[in-house]
This record gives C-alpha cells, sequence and structure tokens, in this order.
C-alpha cells in the first residue's frame, strides 16, 4: 500500500471522505509544506489546537510574497473546516515524509487506482497522457494548446518530458483551475491557466504546435452554445444539423494551429460514423485533415464503456489516404480495470510510425472513403482480407426483420393455462451464446395467419440480433412439430441453397473475418444495431462448393456435439440435487 492509500484509508474510515476528497488534503497539505517548509509545518500542527482559522493564520505569518499568499488561500480552501486533531497531526506527519514537490506536481488528484469510479477529465488520466505525449514527439513542436486540460496533468506530462517549452491549458471545473494554478506556481515553466464557463471557446489568436482535445465524450449541447465560436473561423461552415460536440471541437482546434500543427482529439467512436456527422466528417475528410485513426480499448477510460478512438489530424498533408490501427486488443489488464503500459504504448506507436499493413493496421484511400458517407470505422475497409468476396444479398433469397410484436400485443397472443398451439416466438434470450435457438421457445396464438405468415424462419435460416448490446447468431435447425415466429430485433437470413451452404455461411460469421465484416456494417457502441440493407451490402467469402460442404459440415458436427454436450450437463446437473434424497430413500 502506498502513502496515499494508507492517508485515504484513514480518512475514508474516520472522516467518511472519498478517495478524490483525500487527494486534495494530501495536495494542499503538501503545497503548504513546499511554501512554508516542511518544519514550520510540522511546527504548526503539533503545536496548534487544529482550528483551521488559527492554522492558516500561522501559516500566512511565513510567507511575504503576494502569490505565495494567493497560492496558500488556495491550498487551504481545500482543507475541511472539522477534521479531528490527531488525524489531521498523523496525515502531515505521513506526507513530510516524502518529495513535496514530487506530490504537488506529480501525483495526479484524479489519476490514481483508487479513484476508478469517479468521473474526471480525460487528460488525468496517466497511460493516456503517455500515449497522446508519444505520438506528439513523433511530430515535434514547441507550443501545445490542452482544451479541458482538467488540473494540468498532460501538460505536465508535456514540460517534464521534455516535449514542449511552451502550454496553455483550458479549464471549466473551478476546483481543477485552482489545482492547476498551484501547479503553475511551483512549475517555472512558460504556462498559461485559462478558466472558463463554456466548451465552445473561440478559436486561438495566437497559433499554436500542437492541441489535445481531452474534451468529455458524447457531449450535449444547444445550438446557441457554438455561436461565438463558429463565428470565430476563418470559413464559412454551414450549421445545419447539431453535430457531435467533438467534431466542432476538432474543426475548432484545426482554426487554432500552425499549417504545420497536430490535432489528436479523444472521441467516441460513434463520431466516426454515425449518420448525423457524415457532413462534418466530409469537410475533415475533404480537406485532407485527418491522418490516422486509432481504435482503443472498451475500459481504457475508466467508469465508462464507451468505445473511444484517437483522431489524429494534421494540415497541409500530402498523403491521399487515411490510417487506421486497430490497437482495441492492445492493453494491460488490471484486476478492477484495463490500462496502457509501457510495453503496449511502444507496440502502438510502433504501429503508428511503420508502414507495415496487417489485420490491424491500414490505408484507406480518401477518395473510398468519401464514396463511403465519410465512414471513418476501420472495419468498413477490411474487405481486402476476405477470400473471393460478394454481396450477402447475392447468395440469399431474403434477408427480413422480425414482427415489431408490442408487450401489449404478446400479452394478447400469450396462451392461457391449458391452451396449445404449433406457434411459438424466437426473442433475442432465445439465441444460444453457441449458435443454436433454445428449444424451449414461447408458445402464442395464432389469430391473424396472413398478418405472421412472412416472419415464420425455415430450416437452415440464419437468424442475427438486430438492435442489441452484442451481435447474437444462430441457424435454425428446423421441426415438424412447431411454426417459429421471428420477433423485431432479430433479422433473418434466407441463403440460396443452390449457391451457398447455410452452415458454411454459419461458420464464416464466426470466424475472425466474419466478426470484422459484421463490425463494417453495425452502428452503435453501447447497443449495437444491424439493419437489413447493411448486411445485404455486407461481403462475404465465397469458396468453391467442395470447400463450402467440407467446412459447413465440420461446423454441423461441432455444433450438434455442443448441443449434445449441454444436454447431458443439464442431465447431470438435474441429477446432482437428486443424489442426496435418492441415497436416502433407498437405504
Amino acid at each position: 500500500m502506498n502513502f496515499r492509500e494508507e492517508i485515504q484509508n484513514m480518512l475514508r474510515l474516520t472522516e467518511k471522505m472519498t478517495p478524490i476528497e483525500s487527494n486534495r488534503i494530501i495536495f494542499a497539505i503538501s503545497t503548504i509544506g513546499l511554501l512554508i517548509g516542511k518544519e514550520n509545518l510540522l511546527e504548526i500542527s503539533h503545536n496548534t489546537v487544529i482550528d483551521l482559522e488559527e492554522f492558516s493564520r500561522k501559516a500566512y505569518s511565513y510567507i511575504d510574497d503576494k502569490q505565495g499568499k494567493e497560492v496558500l488561500s488556495i491550498a487551504l480552501s481545500f482543507l475541511p473546516h472539522k477534521i479531528e486533531t490527531f488525524m489531521f497531526v498523523n496525515v502531515i506527519e505521513i506526507i513530510t515524509k516524502f518529495d513535496l514537490k514530487h506530490i504537488v506536481l506529480d501525483l495526479g488528484i484524479n489519476s490514481d487506482s483508487s479513484v476508478r469510479n469517479e468521473v474526471f477529465s480525460i487528460s488525468s488520466i496517466e497511460w493516456i497522457n503517455s500515449l497522446v505525449s508519444e505520438i506528439f514527439k513523433t511530430h515535434g513542436g514547441h507550443s501545445i494548446y490542452n482544451c479541458d486540460c482538467g488540473t494540468a496533468d498532460f501538460i505536465l506530462h508535456m514540460f517534464n518530458n521534455n516535449h514542449i517549452e511552451k502550454a496553455r491549458g483550458m479549464v471549466i471545473s473551478q476546483q481543477d483551475y485552482y489545482v492547476a494554478l498551484i501547479r503553475k506556481y511551483f512549475l517555472n515553466q512558460d504556462l498559461e491557466i485559462v478558466n472558463t464557463n463554456t466548451f465552445f471557446a473561440p478559436k486561438l489568436k495566437d497559433k499554436v504546435d500542437m492541441i489535445y482535445c481531452s474534451y468529455p465524450l458524447i457531449f450535449k449541447y444547444e445550438k446557441e452554445e457554438v455561436a461565438q465560436m463558429i463565428d470565430s473561423w476563418n470559413f464559412r461552415f454551414e450549421f445545419n444539423k447539431k453535430y457531435s460536440a467533438n467534431l466542432l471541437w476538432i474543426i475548432n482546434a484545426l482554426q487554432s494551429i500552425k499549417d504545420d500543427g497536430m490535432v489528436i482529439s479523444f472521441v467516441p467512436d460513434g463520431v466516426l460514423f454515425n449518420g448525423i456527422d457524415e457532413e462534418a466528417r466530409r469537410y475533415l475528410v475533404l480537406n485532407n485533415y485527418v491522418d490516422t485513426i486509432i481504435s482503443l480499448p472498451i475500459g481504457i477510460l475508466p467508469s465508462t464503456a464507451v468505445k473511444p478512438s484517437l483522431i489524429i489530424l494534421k494540415k497541409n498533408r500530402n498523403k491521399k489516404s487515411i490510417k487506421m490501427i486497430d490497437a482495441s486488443k492492445i492493453y494491460t489488464e488490471h484486476r478492477r480495470y484495463v490500462y496502457f503500459s509501457q510495453e503496449d504504448i511502444e507496440e502502438i506507436i510502433k504501429l503508428y510510425l511503420d508502414d507495415i499493413h496487417s489485420d490491424c493496421v491500414i490505408d484507406v484511400p480518401i477518395s473510398e472513403i468519401l464514396a463511403n458517407d465519410s465512414y471513418l470505422g476501420m472495419n468498413r475497409y477490411l474487405s481486402d482480407t476476405i477470400e473471393n468476396p460478394i454481396k450477402l444479398e447475392n447468395v440469399t433469397d431474403t434477408i427480413f426483420r422480425g414482427y415489431q410484436l408490442s408487450a401489449s400485443e404478446l400479452d394478447r397472443l400469450s396462451l392461457n393455462e391449458g391452451e396449445e398451439s404449433i406457434y411459438r416466438i424466437i426473442n433475442i434470450s432465445d439465441i444460444q451464446a453457441e449458435g443454436f435457438v433454445s428449444d424451449d421457445l414461447r408458445k402464442i396464438k395464432y389469430d391473424e395467419k396472413k398478418k405472421f405468415e412472412k416472419y415464420i424462419v425455415e430450416d437452415g435460416d440464419i437468424i442475427i440480433t438486430a438492435k442489441n448490446s452484442t451481435i447474437k447468431s444462430a441457424i435454425y435447425r428446423g421441426n415438424k412439430i412447431y411454426k417459429d415466429i421471428l420477433s423485431g430485433n432479430l433479422i433473418a437470413i434466407r441463403v440460396n441453397k443452390n449457391i451457398i451452404n447455410p452452415y458454411y455461411l454459419k461458420a464464416f460469421i464466426d470466424s475472425k473475418v466474419g466478426a470484422l465484416a459484421l463490425r463494417s456494417i453495425q452502428t452503435g457502441t453501447s447497443i449495437i444495431t444491424i439493419t437489413v440493407n447493411g448486411l445485404k451490402e455486407m461481403k462475404i467469402s465465397l469458396l468453391s462448393e467442395e470447400d463450402q460442404e467440407a467446412i459447413g459440415e465440420e461446423y454441423k458436427i461441432n455444433l450438434e456435439n455442443m448441443i449434445d454436450l449441454m444436454e447431458k450437463y443439464k442431465i447431470a446437473a438435474r441429477h446432482s440435487i437428486q443424489i442426496f434424497d435418492e441415497a436416502r430413500i433407498n437405504k
């Protein structure tokens, strides 16, 4: 356990403080110790009945300059008005054993592993800061602007690693602003911190070499809020829709960098492909600003399940393609979260710098991206890895979505006790992870045959989720007893069996390349949406009839083996709860 965790545990048990509240006290005491000296701090704490007013008066007596008094005033504001005397003294004694300047400048208030459930600025995440700073290092530059810099963790990281000579940070949180001001005082570098009440500040008057956009993800706003920012741009931008705020911030950043500058923006994946942002993406792609997109792992940003990416933008690019990197599988697992180790960062930087193409690195021509509605998701452009690609609609008889059944209609169609029916409904919960449809389906009345007839599935149909948190698919094995109806959150793919083996198609969908093909047509991140039209356009691999039969037969046998094993497991599980009772009866 490090000293901060020790203090956090003490204050949590005795003062009911959160880890961040404890970290602010640690930061404040370290700041006061730097201002007046460790010895004076210890003397005050030992000789004062802890009263914040008396403690403050004695601390002020050691400082002569105005700026130092202002910093002390901020630090004192972080201290609680009431705290047990012995606890306060104990905390001071622990802290003064360590390097106070290191605590103030290098230990982020919001960035240690004990505060994973808190919400704070992206620029406080140490492993993301390390990755972004390494990317900037490959480009070079002397000045940087960090939008929503929080407590200035990223800026300090850049100064500490000799990447910059001058920095400017914009912060909206008053508490974070005060922390950043204290750090500026002790840093002794060319640093300007600006407190603002809006995330839509106008472009910079003095352009910089690099800009890091670490704004909040999925930020909602009103149109009136962005007017001043858009009016500051040196080109006409038609604000036809409420585009994602992250894309507007990117465009604003491009107005604020030098001609040879670089912008890195941390964004939610939705802005790469959603429909509402198509025009804004088209502006960025058409003007050749987008240089590289790096897809990051889910969970790399603590406290959110949003899938993020880094967009790297440059002016005056001479390349006619955009590099796309899938780094979603590059991370190190902790028992409570995932993060980038130094080795992970080096691996991502190597992918960024090398010209080698692979399953996780491709260069996509700008012309192709523009032809695809400026879609910036990598998976749409991986079709060249598919052997003998063909559109799915060319090997199917039909692809249809199930019947949109309301809850009230389902209640009406549900059977009463003692009623029987040959008709059943297939729901998402009936799609098993192993790739088949459960045989324990809900029976329903079927009083309007014309209304539901087209939603009945047939043997060999591939069923896939239309809208769900994960993609689930199964092959339907028909039976002679029931007629099964597809519900509205599912899609059925009915293949032309003269062209393609359905079990072969299911094997393709389950494969790595098939999963990439599905990802290329999906929209949404937390709720994944797949459409009938998207499936029609999806590329699959059409192998020879002999290869299809061999793959399909092996898949079918394996599926039947899994079903058989699961049935044996159910029987064994039922038997396990009967063993004791049966033994007592037979005794």
